[in-house]
């Protein structure tokens, strides 16, 4: 899960941050978290439709809560956006730009842990997309598609289960949009996997479910297997 706290307040941002990582390791829900003091940091490093989660306080210097959301929503209507304010007035602007919650100061523990039961629940009914360019026409790819991406001749090419989709573009600019999440992992120079779809490894190669085999670079292999074994851990756990 890809979480980002927009808070200007250095000791609630905190314990935020406290609270999001008890509850997510106590059940062992693999997790990024980013923090931001204020909404201009956000939109200034934020890539487009890379978080799954965000929580933004209303009241801050500088643009608000409300107006970083409102940008947000212009290109990503499927994150779960939750204000975090010390009144309750600003509710129904919240709702206007499509908030999945409005959770009041000081943070009652016990409805935090309800937000976030609902927040797991409706994340699952999801299935998350990249777009890119193919040719002239922009193409949109379910994540659960990609088997794996590789680079040749300045084209990342895309493989998914139905067919090959190559897109003019630099491997730097393409590999957050899918490093973000965590099924994916770099493997080799400008390879990445979608461990979900990986039948067995073996001592070079990723083996994927179509027969395709994707190498482990030699020098980090062992960081690589590890990766892919925290991975898997988490999934048959329940906390992916």
């Amino acid at each position: 899960m890809n979480i980002a706290i927009i808070e200007d307040s250095g000791q609630e941002l905190s314990l935020l941050e406290r609270c999001l990582q008890s509850y997510l390791s106590s059940r062992q829900v693999y997790r990024v978290i980013a923090t931001y003091t204020s909404g201009e940091a956000f939109l200034e490093n934020w890539p487009s439709k890379s978080y799954d989660l965000i929580f933004l306080d209303i009241l801050m210097e500088g643009i608000s809560g409300i107006e970083v959301a409102r940008k947000i929503r212009e290109t990503d209507s499927e994150c779960l956006l939750i204000f975090i304010s010390s009144s309750k007035e600003y509710a129904l602007q919240g709702f206007e730009v499509r908030a999945f919650d409005y959770l009041l100061k000081p943070l009652s523990e016990e409805r935090f842990q309800k937000t976030m039961d609902l927040c797991q629940n409706e994340l699952a009914k999801h299935i998350r997309y990249i777009e890119v360019k193919e040719s002239r026409t922009l193409v949109k790819i379910p994540l659960n598609e990609i088997i794996y991406t590789d680079y040749y001749n300045h084209y990342i090419q895309i493989h998914t289960g139905a067919r090959l989709i190559r897109s003019y573009q630099q491997f730097d600019v393409f590999s957050p949009l899918l490093l973000c999440y965590p099924q994916f992992l770099c493997c080799y120079r400008n390879c990445i996997v979608n461990m979900d779809h990986v039948d067995s490894v073996d001592k070079h190669d990723f083996v994927m479910e179509n027969g395709e085999r994707v190498p482990i670079t030699r020098g980090n292999r062992n960081s690589i297997y590890q990766q892919y074994a925290d991975y898997q851990f988490l999934k048959i756990n329940g906390g992916i």
